[in-house]
């Protein structure tokens, strides 16, 4: 699990969808309001619409999800890497890496 803090208290899961879509490119899934699932080889789980599950493939096996948390003026990104084993360290390391560094890249709020 990897976190990180972003100076905006607006930022929104569908400006995440949209900003994990445009730069991780086609080969990754951004389906917003799903996590990921703690069972091997589950399907996503439905859950909050402050969350966001990246993921290859079925994503079944190569996912992580994002989750928002608004606190005075900030938002708390938690990135979860998806997996029980072996691929719960691979999508650590390259996923949860990917997507921090896209979100780390985030444009200020709008006036700021």
């Amino acid at each position: 699990m990897s976190s990180l803090t972003i100076d905006r208290s607006d930022l929104t899961a569908k400006e995440v969808t949209d900003i994990l879509r445009a730069r991780l490119g086609a080969g990754y899934n951004v389906l917003p309001g799903l996590r990921t699932s703690r069972k091997p080889l589950a399907r996503p789980k439905p859950t909050t619409p402050d969350t966001v599950l990246v993921g290859r493939g079925s994503n079944r096996l190569f996912c992580a999800h994002v989750t928002l948390t608004r606190r005075a003026g900030q938002t708390e990104v938690e990135i979860v890497p998806g997996g029980l084993g072996w691929e719960t360290a691979v999508n650590s390391v390259r996923l949860g890496r990917r997507i921090r560094r896209v979100l780390a890249e985030l444009p200020p709020a709008p006036g700021r």
